[in-house]
């Protein structure tokens, strides 16, 4: 007669197993939690960002309509706008945004740091085009003038450039 033995195995973790995974995960959220609720640069560098895409919308939308475009920053408001010239009114009036999907009162491009929860905390320093907080786009895309633009968020500090001439939009972390 035959017998056949079976053999059982344990499925299972043993407690070493799971002492060691979550010693591990321990360390981690003890390294990843802290950075993640330091949201100083991330947040200046979304405001960053936002501020150059409406830099090169301005550019791009003067090329593409060949007509000039202007972006006015207001550091004392902290906010800025996008203009463009109406030639039928002699005035410069808000550019339209037709992305924002809003009522057609509400998609200007306008960025007011101070109201916009996303970007709540980011302060415009300075605006500084040859004397002037405002730069002008030509119909090639060609600034009034080079310039910068700083902002600032919880001590941490960029500057945006736009370079003289080819309109080049630039960003560096400012270092006391």
């Amino acid at each position: 007669m035959c017998r056949s033995t079976t053999t059982r195995t344990a499925k299972g973790y043993t407690l070493i197993e799971v002492l060691i995974t979550v010693t591990i995960m321990g360390i981690a959220a003890a390294i990843i939690v802290p950075s993640m609720l330091r949201g100083g640069s991330l947040g200046v560098q979304a405001g960053a960002r936002m501020i150059i895409a409406d830099l090169l919308f301005a550019q791009n939308e003067a090329m593409a309509q060949q007509s000039t475009r202007r972006v006015v920053f207001d550091a004392n408001d902290n906010s800025y706008r996008v203009e463009k010239y109406d030639s039928g009114a002699t005035a410069w009036v808000l550019e339209f945004n037709p992305s924002k999907g809003m009522s057609r009162n509400q998609q200007n491009y306008e960025m007011d740091f101070d109201e916009d929860r996303r970007f709540s905390g980011i302060e415009i320093v300075s605006a500084d085009f040859n004397g002037s907080s405002t730069v002008e786009f030509d119909d090639l895309g060609n600034p009034s003038s080079g310039g910068s633009i700083e902002i600032r968020f919880e001590g941490h500090e960029y500057q945006i450039k736009v370079a003289p001439f080819t309109g080049r939009v630039t960003v560096e972390r400012v270092t006391s």
